[in-house]
Protein backbone atom coordinates (compact mmCIF):
# COMPACT_ATOMS: atom_id res chain seq x y z
CA UNK A 1 0.00 0.00 0.00
CA UNK A 2 1.55 3.30 -1.17
CA UNK A 3 2.29 5.86 1.74
CA UNK A 4 -0.19 8.22 2.36
CA UNK A 5 1.24 11.72 1.22
CA UNK A 6 2.12 14.00 3.79
CA UNK A 7 0.10 17.36 4.17
CA UNK A 8 1.81 20.08 3.90
CA UNK A 9 -0.20 23.54 5.94
CA UNK A 10 0.79 26.92 5.07
CA UNK A 11 -0.16 28.10 8.42
CA UNK A 12 1.44 26.25 11.50
CA UNK A 13 -1.06 24.69 14.16
CA UNK A 14 1.15 26.98 16.68
CA UNK A 15 0.90 30.00 14.04
CA UNK A 16 -2.80 30.09 14.42
CA UNK A 17 -3.38 29.51 18.39
CA UNK A 18 -0.63 32.82 18.46
CA UNK A 19 -3.29 34.85 15.73
CA UNK A 20 -6.38 33.95 18.02
CA UNK A 21 -4.56 35.15 21.11
CA UNK A 22 -3.77 38.13 19.76
CA UNK A 23 -6.85 38.61 18.11
CA UNK A 24 -8.68 38.01 21.84
CA UNK A 25 -6.25 40.13 23.54
CA UNK A 26 -6.92 42.67 20.93
CA UNK A 27 -10.61 42.59 21.01
CA UNK A 28 -11.01 43.14 24.54
CA UNK A 29 -8.45 46.01 24.32
CA UNK A 30 -10.88 47.44 21.71
CA UNK A 31 -13.25 46.43 24.27
CA UNK A 32 -12.15 48.79 27.21
CA UNK A 33 -10.79 51.41 24.95
CA UNK A 34 -14.63 51.96 23.87
CA UNK A 35 -15.45 51.16 27.46
CA UNK A 36 -13.21 54.71 28.60
CA UNK A 37 -14.16 56.45 26.08
CA UNK A 38 -17.86 55.98 26.79
CA UNK A 39 -17.27 56.88 30.01
CA UNK A 40 -15.08 60.06 29.79
CA UNK A 41 -17.47 61.43 26.87
CA UNK A 42 -19.41 64.00 28.24
CA UNK A 43 -23.27 62.72 27.97
CA UNK A 44 -24.81 64.93 26.12
CA UNK A 45 -24.23 68.73 25.35
CA UNK A 46 -23.31 71.73 27.07
CA UNK A 47 -24.44 75.12 26.46
CA UNK A 48 -22.69 78.16 28.16
CA UNK A 49 -25.30 79.38 30.48
CA UNK A 50 -25.94 83.05 29.86
CA UNK A 51 -26.47 84.48 33.31
CA UNK A 52 -26.78 88.43 32.24
CA UNK A 53 -30.42 88.34 33.28
CA UNK A 54 -29.71 86.94 36.79
CA UNK A 55 -26.62 90.02 37.15
CA UNK A 56 -29.25 92.22 35.83
CA UNK A 57 -31.46 91.52 38.15
CA UNK A 58 -29.48 90.98 41.14
CA UNK A 59 -27.59 94.75 40.32
CA UNK A 60 -31.74 96.27 40.55
CA UNK A 61 -31.90 94.51 43.65
CA UNK A 62 -28.62 95.68 44.99
CA UNK A 63 -29.87 99.49 43.85
CA UNK A 64 -32.92 98.98 45.75
CA UNK A 65 -31.48 97.93 49.07
CA UNK A 66 -30.09 100.92 50.67
CA UNK A 67 -29.70 102.31 54.39
CA UNK A 68 -28.05 98.82 55.50
CA UNK A 69 -24.16 98.37 56.08
CA UNK A 70 -22.46 95.52 55.51
CA UNK A 71 -20.11 94.81 58.40
CA UNK A 72 -16.54 92.91 58.62
CA UNK A 73 -18.79 89.72 60.59
CA UNK A 74 -20.87 88.97 57.91
CA UNK A 75 -23.63 91.05 59.31
CA UNK A 76 -26.02 94.26 58.65
CA UNK A 77 -26.70 97.43 60.02
CA UNK A 78 -29.66 99.36 59.00
CA UNK A 79 -29.49 102.93 59.24
CA UNK A 80 -31.51 104.19 61.89
CA UNK A 81 -33.70 106.92 59.06
CA UNK A 82 -34.26 103.81 56.48
CA UNK A 83 -35.82 101.81 59.64
CA UNK A 84 -37.79 104.00 60.52
CA UNK A 85 -39.10 104.05 57.14
CA UNK A 86 -39.40 100.37 57.30
CA UNK A 87 -41.59 101.19 60.35
CA UNK A 88 -44.07 103.37 58.42
CA UNK A 89 -44.81 101.16 55.58
CA UNK A 90 -44.89 97.74 57.02
CA UNK A 91 -45.49 98.31 60.84
CA UNK A 92 -43.18 96.35 63.30
CA UNK A 93 -42.99 93.56 65.72
CA UNK A 94 -40.06 93.90 67.92
CA UNK A 95 -38.37 92.80 70.91
CA UNK A 96 -36.42 95.01 72.05
CA UNK A 97 -33.44 94.69 74.37
CA UNK A 98 -31.90 97.52 76.48
CA UNK A 99 -28.84 99.30 74.65
CA UNK A 100 -25.77 99.47 76.75
CA UNK A 101 -25.56 102.86 78.03
CA UNK A 102 -22.72 105.17 76.60
CA UNK A 103 -20.14 106.81 78.80
CA UNK A 104 -19.98 110.92 78.26
CA UNK A 105 -18.46 112.97 80.56
CA UNK A 106 -20.93 115.82 81.97
CA UNK A 107 -19.24 119.13 80.57
CA UNK A 108 -21.83 122.25 80.44
CA UNK A 109 -19.88 123.63 77.41
CA UNK A 110 -20.55 120.94 74.94
CA UNK A 111 -24.04 121.76 74.23
CA UNK A 112 -23.26 124.63 73.08
CA UNK A 113 -20.77 123.14 70.76
CA UNK A 114 -23.24 120.86 68.73
CA UNK A 115 -25.95 121.71 66.38
CA UNK A 116 -29.04 120.38 67.66
CA UNK A 117 -30.79 120.91 64.50
CA UNK A 118 -28.41 119.14 62.36
CA UNK A 119 -28.94 116.09 65.30
CA UNK A 120 -32.58 116.32 65.17
CA UNK A 121 -32.24 116.11 60.81
CA UNK A 122 -30.06 112.85 61.12
CA UNK A 123 -32.34 111.29 63.69
CA UNK A 124 -35.75 112.32 63.96
CA UNK A 125 -37.06 114.32 60.76
CA UNK A 126 -37.77 111.16 58.92
CA UNK A 127 -40.51 110.50 61.36
CA UNK A 128 -41.48 113.89 62.48
CA UNK A 129 -40.63 116.17 59.07
CA UNK A 130 -38.59 119.25 59.28
CA UNK A 131 -41.78 120.89 60.51
CA UNK A 132 -42.17 119.00 63.57
CA UNK A 133 -45.90 118.31 62.22
CA UNK A 134 -44.57 114.05 62.11
CA UNK A 135 -47.11 111.99 60.06
CA UNK A 136 -50.55 111.79 61.02
CA UNK A 137 -51.52 108.39 62.43
CA UNK A 138 -48.08 106.88 61.73
CA UNK A 139 -45.54 109.44 64.06
CA UNK A 140 -46.57 111.86 66.32
CA UNK A 141 -46.07 115.89 66.22
CA UNK A 142 -43.61 117.14 67.94
CA UNK A 143 -44.40 121.18 67.68
CA UNK A 144 -46.56 121.66 69.93
CA UNK A 145 -46.32 118.72 72.38
CA UNK A 146 -43.20 118.51 72.93
CA UNK A 147 -43.72 121.29 75.53
CA UNK A 148 -46.19 119.58 76.90
CA UNK A 149 -44.05 116.87 78.16
CA UNK A 150 -41.67 119.46 79.37
CA UNK A 151 -44.21 121.37 81.62
CA UNK A 152 -45.23 117.44 82.75
CA UNK A 153 -41.73 116.43 83.58
CA UNK A 154 -38.46 117.52 81.53
CA UNK A 155 -36.53 114.28 82.98
CA UNK A 156 -39.30 112.46 80.95
CA UNK A 157 -37.98 113.97 77.32
CA UNK A 158 -34.81 112.78 77.88
CA UNK A 159 -35.69 109.40 79.35
CA UNK A 160 -37.86 109.24 75.75
CA UNK A 161 -34.84 109.54 73.27
CA UNK A 162 -32.14 107.39 75.68
CA UNK A 163 -34.76 104.35 75.60
CA UNK A 164 -37.56 104.52 72.90
CA UNK A 165 -41.13 104.27 73.69
CA UNK A 166 -43.27 101.26 72.21
CA UNK A 167 -47.01 101.02 72.90
CA UNK A 168 -50.46 103.06 72.30
CA UNK A 169 -50.27 106.97 72.92
CA UNK A 170 -52.99 109.83 72.02
CA UNK A 171 -51.49 113.33 71.07
CA UNK A 172 -53.40 116.12 70.58
CA UNK A 173 -56.78 114.07 70.15
CA UNK A 174 -55.17 111.06 67.64
CA UNK A 175 -54.10 108.00 68.51
CA UNK A 176 -50.78 106.60 67.76
CA UNK A 177 -49.70 103.05 68.13
CA UNK A 178 -46.27 102.03 66.82
CA UNK A 179 -42.42 102.65 67.90
CA UNK A 180 -39.88 105.67 69.23
CA UNK A 181 -36.65 103.94 68.62
CA UNK A 182 -33.91 104.79 71.46
CA UNK A 183 -30.91 106.63 70.74
CA UNK A 184 -28.91 105.95 73.60
CA UNK A 185 -25.72 106.70 71.04
CA UNK A 186 -26.25 109.84 71.63
CA UNK A 187 -23.74 111.37 73.82
CA UNK A 188 -25.30 113.33 76.41
CA UNK A 189 -24.23 116.84 74.80
CA UNK A 190 -26.22 115.66 71.53
CA UNK A 191 -29.21 114.65 73.51
CA UNK A 192 -29.02 118.06 75.32
CA UNK A 193 -28.80 120.00 72.16
CA UNK A 194 -31.44 118.24 70.20
CA UNK A 195 -34.39 118.22 73.47
CA UNK A 196 -33.13 122.51 73.53
CA UNK A 197 -33.96 122.25 69.49
CA UNK A 198 -37.10 120.55 69.51
CA UNK A 199 -38.39 123.28 72.32
CA UNK A 200 -37.32 126.17 70.31
CA UNK A 201 -37.45 125.42 66.85
CA UNK A 202 -41.55 125.60 66.85
CA UNK A 203 -42.04 128.38 69.79
CA UNK A 204 -43.05 125.95 72.77
CA UNK A 205 -39.76 127.45 74.39
CA UNK A 206 -41.99 130.67 74.81
CA UNK A 207 -45.09 128.68 75.49
CA UNK A 208 -43.46 128.15 78.62
CA UNK A 209 -42.29 131.57 79.22
CA UNK A 210 -39.66 131.22 82.61
CA UNK A 211 -40.48 127.82 83.26
CA UNK A 212 -38.15 126.44 80.29
CA UNK A 213 -34.72 126.27 81.28
CA UNK A 214 -32.61 124.38 78.46
CA UNK A 215 -30.82 120.82 79.23
CA UNK A 216 -27.03 120.72 80.02
CA UNK A 217 -25.58 117.24 79.82
CA UNK A 218 -26.03 116.55 83.38
CA UNK A 219 -29.31 116.80 83.33
CA UNK A 220 -29.18 113.87 80.40
CA UNK A 221 -26.63 111.82 82.00
CA UNK A 222 -28.68 111.29 85.44
CA UNK A 223 -31.43 109.08 83.35
CA UNK A 224 -28.20 107.04 81.85
CA UNK A 225 -28.58 104.48 84.31
CA UNK A 226 -32.00 103.93 84.58
CA UNK A 227 -31.97 100.64 82.79
CA UNK A 228 -35.69 101.14 81.00
CA UNK A 229 -37.60 99.89 78.40
CA UNK A 230 -39.72 100.89 75.61
CA UNK A 231 -42.34 99.90 77.73
CA UNK A 232 -41.38 101.69 81.25
CA UNK A 233 -41.32 104.66 78.89
CA UNK A 234 -45.16 104.23 77.97
CA UNK A 235 -45.57 103.60 81.69
CA UNK A 236 -44.06 106.84 82.63
CA UNK A 237 -46.17 108.53 80.32
CA UNK A 238 -49.31 107.63 81.59
CA UNK A 239 -48.26 108.63 85.03
CA UNK A 240 -48.03 112.31 83.67
CA UNK A 241 -50.79 114.43 83.95
CA UNK A 242 -51.41 115.33 80.38
CA UNK A 243 -54.47 116.17 78.36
Amino acid sequence: MPDQPTRQYIVSESAVKRAFLLGSVGMVAVILVLLLMITLRPQGQYQALDDSQHQALLAEAEARLTGFELLENGAARIDIDHAMQLVVERGVGLAFARPAPTEAAPDPDLVAEVDGGAVYTAHCMACHQATGAGVPGAFPPVAGHVGDLYAADPAYLVQLVIYGLQGEIVVQGTTYNGVMMALPQLSDAEIAALLNHTLTEWGDADELGDAFVPFEVEDVAEQRDLGWTPADVLERRGELELE
